[in-house]
């Protein structure tokens, strides 16, 4: 029997109807956050529907299941159309009502009174539904202009349901009754959500799901059971989360307000005036998300539309925040070429001065088709987007934008099912949400409302319906403090663009090589199982399976396919108290040889190359070449091993059968063994070596040896005052955003950053000491470099380096050996060491994140012959108690690039420290555990939807880092606290793979103990505070490097003084100018048309360059709304309408000759605005790099370029020419790196922010 407790009843039937609408694909509204007083349509079909069915859910349970029986069983009698009508919907809303109306009939035995009576007491009739058109689909209804049509979406909120056009589900469960083809009948057996004869009504079902967590009953990630997907609105869609139990209200609560509830009879509900009367924070956010969120407004597309004409067009609509209906109307997109196109946007008659969004790059645009590859193997056309906080005072708590399209590297789910069914969106933190957002009584309700919305709706955008299957929290790559995002993964379950046959014709997994207009529908759970089957990972925990989806979005190239028998399986050895090769295996030489030959790799074979293959990551070594290993059953040379530790999604590819998917057992290379170079000392690595030994005076002559030798750079360019010196200069320091990735992307439009605005002038031949805004930047990235070497403590030491880490296959080395060779001979400025390995000395080991000081290890370096063929990686050994890579830091060997030091200044003075002794449980700091076994996880929702619950708290990694950094500052390093502390990061590290977390109230809680007073930040960190002579990084940062920079500073401008250049002109870039007003006074020139042009254009430019100062004045951070639509004035500058003069009417058959005198005129005015090069840069450059012998090149090849050293020392020191003779050469591995694009992150941001978690 129901409860009679009252308890959320509203919320309750509200999801009921939710469900029912989503397995019957009906349209029954909710009132939602909606005011009801604002329903004017009550008298609707919809509406009636759903006061028949609140009477009879509050009245007779019973009787209402008998009713959605019968509608279910009406259905699947009848023949399925392919499309679903509105006059289709509007036939079963009848038959429902009319089952209703009989229950209540006899329920009521006739008496007054019925909750569904109108204001004359007239029954409401089918005279009062306002009639639609059968082929208005109702996402086409919703969003139809509005001064077309007055839709019942304006008047009342109808609960989300699959689109109209999704095949019937009555159709789809009598398909999986009888048994189709392609349905599995084994999932169909255990799966109890898919049988509709199970004994268990409707409302059982719907019942059942009301427990603590609320996860439906559901044993498979197969489609059979792969819950709410729109393909398949099965009856799993009744089984969202809950956190109640259905009840029933008695006389003292009431559910509704407002004139609805007028229409209800006293004996059903009280009124007690509250709107949103039982329902708890959690439910108003997801319901306001539903309402209101950033997929609310479905917009309408013809199927004919290119994918990418779709996503321009709704990328307008929403930068633009008007309708899609008045960004384009028509099937047939009759642009040839995307200038074409953007010409159109920007004379768009909606636009009314609005900024353009920025614009795709014309690779990623002409590779938007088909199967949206690109020419270069492993790179794809990727859909981005990102959610903002909506404004105080805006409707909705998201807005939601899309990015410009892009190519990227490829990942396996992408080369499997396509990179156009893929779109990855950021969000900020729900932990830091504005003050307008924030629930201090309920910190974690918009975190798990945001997790409830995201997993258990489907969401509308691009035609296409999408559902979300991972999210991560986005490590940062730069220093800066920023606000932490989110990055959430979505699956284009269906769209309109989609084909579709009956359900037994469609399989379940879509099938290989699906283009963008060929894909089929396929659900979440599909992709899931597809990935890593539920049956074979069921031992696992939710939130460790959860975390190798990763496998599957890791961005690698995709290499060798193997066949199962090419795979040998490498056990544990059963005597190891410990792993000792966590992470590592071996790969054949002949198989390393077909991969280098797949990815165009050139040279010596690498070492080792880290990668991903079926369910298995890490590092495959390349074993020698006289091996005895020989691959399973065939006996060939091509094998890999998959050792029990690099294995992390079962089944074992060994164990699959001949019909794998290539896809799953394609070797997909994240990185490989490359020749190594010098490095900078980490700071974290700082207090551990002044633990160890007294270095303090050696690393400060190394301090100022690298401010001396920067300084030593910049007068080499500025003497010889060659572009060459200077763009070499900028490859060599490398600042950020100076990558292939940002080359392409940033010489489409003018630059921003210095380095790569220096690159630009010295590739066009300006030279850096004359030409004054060369000066001036590369006088800018001079103040950067050493302000980054102050505060960054940048030690250059020159006998380091971070290189690939390995367990000795081969057991040769002893438990204190390290073998360590390199590829060529090293190359010491100092010539202390000059040699392909290191034999005989000692060396220093550590790993970063570095917290205590056992994370610096001293071993001896040897020379083992069986080893040799290892270069560029260093070998530790297998032998002893404790792997080697774990003392470092609790590391591995599948991947990890620890730090190597074989200066013995340094390593000379080091001495060793004992591991820590106690280990702190996960107890003893207050960290929760939110992990669930998967055989007690339900369901494809109730997987996502505790997953993403937990994956959204903000990582406590960064404070808890901060804490420790100030104790090691107060005490040390190795202070008891210092080391306790140093244990919960080790819990923190892995913390979402192990689903722990540390809440605020326990991190408050704990930090008391350790830091009963509020520790302030070292002095090094920030201001406030006295430096400490006795701090090694005090004593560097203040008493070395900020000295020494501050004299290299003055020194540089003593020297070469800034304005020394800025009187300069540029005759090459003035040429056209002057040519024109030559021009203008010659001949029979008397009528003054060209001096008028001429004024009138300066006129003009002046105008916008006062208007880029002002913008910058108003708004000195970021780049202006005013400032952009500046530039965009400048660009589309038409040459005159009418003149009889030779070079006006070169001017207007001449695009180009008109921009040229534009840009050279804008320079002549303002030859020190940077306005002139963001509006007129790249003409400037082309200007003058025709002033000498020079060729056209294209931006990808551009990107893959690189100074060559001895080239550039040839033309600067022998004075030649950049003659053909001389140009550049790059080998294929160089390409392939330089377009793989990918960077090292995983930098904590040090800065205490004091944010809450939750």
């Amino acid at each position: 029997m129901l409860p009679t407790t009252p308890h959320r009843p509203r919320n309750d039937l509200s999801r009921f109807i939710v469900s029912l609408n989503g397995q019957f694909s009906l349209d029954i509204p909710t009132l939602g956050l909606h005011s009801p007083s604002a329903v004017r349509t009550k008298s609707s079909l919809r509406w009636r529907c759903f006061f028949r069915l609140r009477f009879l859910y509050f009245k007779d349970q019973t009787q209402l299941q008998r009713a959605v029986n019968s509608l279910e069983e009406w259905i699947a009698g009848r023949p399925t159309p392919v499309f679903l009508t509105e006059r289709d919907k509007d036939d079963r809303m009848r038959f429902l009502q009319h089952e209703i109306e009989d229950d209540v009939y006899l329920l009521l035995r006739g008496s007054p009174g019925q909750p569904w009576m109108n204001s004359n007491n007239r029954e409401l009739d089918d005279a009062d539904v306002p009639m639609l058109s059968p082929s208005l689909s109702p996402r086409k209804r919703r969003h139809c202009d509005e001064n077309e049509i007055k839709m019942e979406d304006e008047q009342f909120h109808t609960a989300p349901n699959s689109p109209s056009k999704f095949h019937s589900p009555g159709d789809r469960l009598a398909d999986l009754i009888d048994g189709p083809a392609s349905a599995n009948l084994d999932d169909l057996e255990s799966s109890q959500i898919f049988r509709p004869n199970n004994g268990n009504s409707l409302l059982q079902r719907f019942k059942q799901s009301h427990e603590p967590h609320g996860y439906p009953i559901d044993t498979s990630f197969s489609s059979a059971s792969a819950s709410s997907d729109s393909i398949c609105p099965d009856q799993s869609t009744f089984l969202h989360s809950f956190d109640t139990e259905i009840t029933v209200p008695d006389g003292t609560q009431s559910t509704y307000a407002d004139s609805i509830v007028g229409l209800m009879t006293e004996e059903t509900l009280d009124l007690d005036g509250h709107s949103h009367s039982g329902m708890t924070i959690q439910d108003r956010i997801t319901q306001e998300l539903v309402d209101c969120g950033p997929f609310t407004v479905v917009h309408p597309f013809p199927g004919k539309l290119p994918l990418r004409y779709r996503y321009e067009f709704e990328r307008l609509g929403r930068a633009w925040n008007i309708p899609l209906e008045r960004v384009y109307r028509g099937d047939v997109a009759s642009w040839k070429l995307y200038e074409d196109f953007w010409t159109w946007v920007q004379q768009h008659n909606q636009r009314h001065d609005r900024p353009l969004p920025e614009r795709t790059s014309r690779r990623a645009w002409d590779y938007a088709l088909r199967d949206f590859k690109t020419d270069i193997s492993s790179e794809v056309v990727i859909l981005t987007g990102e959610f903002n906080w909506c404004l105080a005072g805006e409707p909705g708590i998201f807005k939601f934008q899309l990015n410009p399209l892009k190519t990227e590297k490829t990942c396996r789910f992408h080369r499997r099912f396509g990179s156009d069914r893929f779109l990855t969106v950021t969000i900020p933190a729900p932990s830091r949400p504005p003050a307008h957002l924030r629930y201090d009584e309920s910190p974690s309700a918009l975190r798990e409302a945001i997790a409830q919305w995201i997993t258990q709706h489907d969401h509308y955008c691009l035609g296409r319906t999408w559902r979300a299957f991972y999210v991560e929290e986005v490590k940062s790559k730069r220093k800066i403090k920023a606000e932490p995002r989110f990055r959430i993964e979505f699956f284009a379950t269906d769209g309109l663009d989609f084909r579709h046959g009956r359900d037994h014709d469609t399989p379940i997994i879509a099938s290989a090589l699906q283009t963008s207009e060929t894909h089929t529908p396929m659900t979440v759970g599909s992709l899931l199982e597809w990935h890593m089957p539920q049956e074979a990972n069921s031992r696992q925990s939710n939130c460790k399976l959860f975390q190798r989806l990763s496998l599957g979005l890791s961005k690698t190239l995709a290499s060798v396919v193997l066949r199962p028998t090419q795979i040998v399986r490498l056990r544990d050895r059963p005597n190891w108290k410990m792993v000792m090769n966590d992470g590592c295996a071996l790969m054949s030489r002949a198989l390393a040889l077909r991969i280098c030959d797949s990815l165009g790799i050139t040279g010596p074979t690498p070492s080792c190359f880290q990668a991903r293959i079926a369910g298995a990551k890490g590092l495959w070594m390349v074993d020698r070449h006289e091996s005895s290993i020989r691959s399973f059953r065939d006996g060939d040379d091509v094998w890999l091993q998959i050792s029990d530790s690099q294995l992390k999604v079962h089944p074992h590819p060994q164990d699959l059968d001949e019909a794998f998917d290539p896809e799953q057992l394609t070797v997909e290379v994240v990185n490989w063994a490359k020749p190594l170079h010098p490095v900078d000392l980490n700071i974290q690595l700082l207090a551990i070596l002044q633990q160890g030994g007294n270095i303090k005076q050696y690393l400060a002559k190394l301090t100022r040896d690298g401010i001396e030798e920067l300084f030593e750079d910049f007068k080499h360019v500025l003497e010889s005052n060659s572009p060459i010196l200077c763009r070499s200069l900028v490859q060599k320091v490398r600042p950020p955003g100076n990558d292939g990735a940002s080359k392409i992307r940033q010489l489409e439009h003018w630059v921003m950053n210095d380095s790569e605005f220096i690159t630009r002038l010295c590739e066009a031949g300006f030279a850096p000491r004359t030409f004054w805004p060369l000066r001036k930047r590369l006088g800018q990235l001079m103040s950067w470099l050493l302000e980054r070497h102050v505060e960054e403590i940048r030690i250059h030491v020159p006998l380091s380096t971070y290189a690939y880490c390995i367990a000795d296959p081969y057991d040769i080395l002893g438990p204190d050996e390290v073998h360590f060779g390199f590829s060529t001979r090293w190359n010491d400025p100092d010539r202390q060491f000059e040699d392909t390995q290191l034999e005989g000395s000692d060396v220093l080991v550590g790993r970063l994140p570095a917290h205590v000081p056992s994370d610096i290890q001293r071993r001896k370096a040897v020379w083992k012959s069986e080893l040799r063929h290892f270069q560029d990686i260093i070998v530790f050994p297998r032998k002893g108690n404790i792997a080697l890579a774990h003392m470092l830091s609790g590391g591995d060997y599948d991947g990890d690039t620890p730090w190597i030091c074989w200066d013995q200044n340094i390593v000379q003075s080091f001495q060793n420290s004992e591991l820590p002794q106690v280990e702190f449980g996960a107890e003893h700091f207050g960290l929760t555990s939110h992990s669930l076994p998967m055989n007690k996880v339900q369901s494809t929702d109730a997987f996502l939807q505790s997953t993403f619950e937990f994956n959204l708290t903000t990582s406590s990694l960064g404070r808890c880092t901060v804490e420790h950094e100030k104790i090691a500052y107060d005490e040390s390093i190795n202070s008891p606290k210092a080391i306790e502390l140093a244990s919960l990061l080790s819990h923190l590290v892995d913390g979402r793979k192990g689903g722990v977390h540390l809440s605020e109230k326990a991190w408050q809680k704990y930090r008391k103990t350790i830091s009963p007073r509020h520790r302030l930040l070292p002095a090094y960190r920030g201001p406030g505070r006295t430096p400490k002579k006795s701090n090694i990084v005090d004593y560097l940062k203040f008493e070395v490097a900020m000295g020494h920079a501050h004299a290299i500073r003055e020194k540089l401008e003593r020297e070469f003084p800034e304005d020394q250049g800025s009187n300069w002109m540029d005759e090459d870039l003035a040429r056209p100018s002057k040519q024109a007003w030559g021009a203008s006074c010659v001949g029979n020139e008397t009528d003054g048309q060209l001096q008028q042009i001429l004024l009138g254009l300066e006129s003009t430019i002046s105008a916008l360059c006062q208007q880029w100062k002002s913008a910058f004045r108003n708004e000195p951070e970021g780049f202006p709304i005013e400032a952009r639509q500046a530039i965009e004035s400048a660009i589309s500058l038409n040459p005159p309408g009418s003149g009889s003069h030779p070079l006006i009417h070169t001017w207007q058959n001449s695009r180009e000759e008109w921009r040229r005198l534009v840009a050279s005129c804008a320079y002549v005015m303002h030859p020190h605005s940077s306005f002139i090069f963001h509006a007129f840069g790249e003409v400037l450059c082309r200007l003058k790099a025709e002033s000498v012998p020079s060729r056209t090149v294209t931006n990808d090849i551009l990107a893959c370029y690189r100074m060559n050293q001895k080239m550039v020392t040839q033309l600067t020191e022998a004075g030649l020419s950049s003659d053909d003779q001389y140009l550049d050469r790059y080998e294929g591995e160089e390409a392939i790196e330089a377009l793989m694009l990918g960077t090292e992150g995983g930098l904590y941001d040090l800065l205490e922010d004091g944010g809450n978690i939750e």
